[in-house]
């Protein structure tokens, strides 16, 4: 099972059965919603459009010239200018807001759809991420030998049977930006042009935490061509910001180091965070938050020790079909050292999936392992969300004090460790 098909034999077996079922379940939902709109509130009682009001914000605040008040912030850790703003548009009874995060130079891709009417701005906006999401597919497709018997549209299809693509799409993100810098980093690492992956790699500036595992493995083996392109995208990047935006940058750099506490609020939905940070948070911070914090520094300094040990043993791209394995394991647990990683955010992991299934396919090795691990990840990134909210709200019913135990971040770390043991198995039967 997973979002991409991989041959008639899986089809066959139902395996795509709960993906189907998923899939209709949450169009069904959101189509619900969408008929019961009440102005830009949907039946839900959601803003039409979700993330993309955080967005919209910027681009307006941007436009008009004042993005240095977006940040301020007062002591509840709310945005009072994007709260007035965002109750102007939608209503004043608006319950709740959809904060804007990103650093300035941000607002400039978010600037064209703001000049739009709201919802004009929501259409083209979502149309523009899925052309980007094809033509990422179409990177894919062509790189991956497996997925290029296999048309596109049905790759791109396919891609909606993951629910965290479901996710993207239902909150207007922006994650298939980043999947496709994603992409073009590994396409070119894969092909030997270090520089343009590592510009590409730089250009994840707006969410760094997500570069941050590739980014040490560059450096561990090495890979100054790459490190200097990263270094050059992230200059420009910073260099927009500080010459046209100089006091909204530094009003960012002032509010970011709150930002944490941002997610830990009362006002957060710290539930959809599926990372080491949204894990222990939601386990701990109820008993310790000292003891919290700590556990969240061990597991991802661990997380990065393991990616050193694994690196260090292999030359880089002796062989490419173990490189790619080991490249999936760097995107794998790569993001879950992501502070902020939302549940749609967990769609870069379809880049991960597919170099696993080619893996498979092409190599003709044995697959079961690999493939259970695929399934149980797809499935986890489905329940979740439903199953942290589930304790949640009985624990708020009983008025008790309890860990909450997030699913997906223990699978997504398994899945990533179940490959790295053959990896480390495999690399020992060929060379003892």
């Amino acid at each position: 099972m997973s979002c991409f098909p991989i041959s008639d034999r899986y089809v066959k077996s139902h395996a795509l059965w709960p993906a189907l079922v998923m899939l209709s379940l949450t169009g069904g939902y959101l189509l619900y919603t969408h008929i019961n709109l009440s102005g830009l509130v949907t039946g839900s009682g959601s803003v039409l459009g979700g993330d993309f009001l955080a967005f919209y914000t910027g681009g307006v605040f941007l436009n008009q010239g004042i993005l240095k008040d977006i940040y301020s912030i007062n002591s509840s850790l709310l945005f009072p200018h994007q709260i007035d703003f965002q109750k102007s548009l939608i209503s004043k009874d608006l319950d709740g807001y959809a904060p804007f995060l990103n650093p300035p130079f941000m607002a400039f891709i978010y600037s064209p759809f703001a000049r739009l009417p709201y919802v004009y701005g929501l259409i083209i906006w979502q149309v523009f991420n899925f052309l980007v999401l094809t033509y990422t597919i179409n990177l894919l497709r062509k790189e991956l030998e497996f997925f290029q018997q296999i048309p596109l549209h049905k790759l791109v299809g396919c891609c909606f049977l993951f629910y965290p693509t479901l996710g993207w799409f239902m909150h207007a993100q922006a994650t298939p930006i980043i999947l496709l810098l994603y992409v073009l980093c590994y396409k070119y690492l894969r092909h030997g042009n270090d520089f343009k992956a590592g510009f590409f790699l730089g250009l994840i500036a707006f969410k760094p935490q997500l570069a941050i595992a590739l980014a040490v493995v560059l450096l561990l083996k090495w890979r100054w061509q790459a490190l200097l392109g990263g270094v050059i995208s992230v200059s420009l990047w910073m260099g927009t910001g500080f010459i046209f935006l100089p006091d909204a940058m530094f009003a960012f750099l002032e509010v970011s180091p709150q930002f944490l506490d941002l997610l830990r609020s009362p006002n957060y939905p710290t539930w959809g965070i599926h990372s080491f940070f949204g894990f222990f948070v939601l386990l701990l911070d109820h008993t310790n938050v000292l003891l919290s914090n700590s556990s969240i520094y061990i597991i991802s300094g661990g997380t990065i020790i393991l990616l050193y040990f694994l690196w260090h043993k292999f030359t880089w791209k002796k062989d490419l079909a173990w490189w790619d394995l080991a490249m999936a394991i760097t995107f794998i647990w790569g993001i879950l050292l992501s502070p902020h990683l939302y549940y749609y955010d967990l769609m870069l992991l379809l880049l991960p999936a597919a170099i696993v299934i080619n893996f498979i396919e092409t190599g003709k090795t044995e697959s079961t392992t690999m493939l259970f691990g695929i399934a149980i990840t797809w499935i986890a990134c489905f329940l979740s969300g439903f199953i942290s909210i589930g304790q949640i709200l009985l624990y708020d019913k009983y008025q008790i004090i309890a860990p909450v135990f997030q699913v997906s971040t223990p699978i997504i770390f398994l899945w990533g460790l179940s490959i790295f043991n053959y990896l480390i198995k495999r690399h020992k039967q060929v060379y003892t």
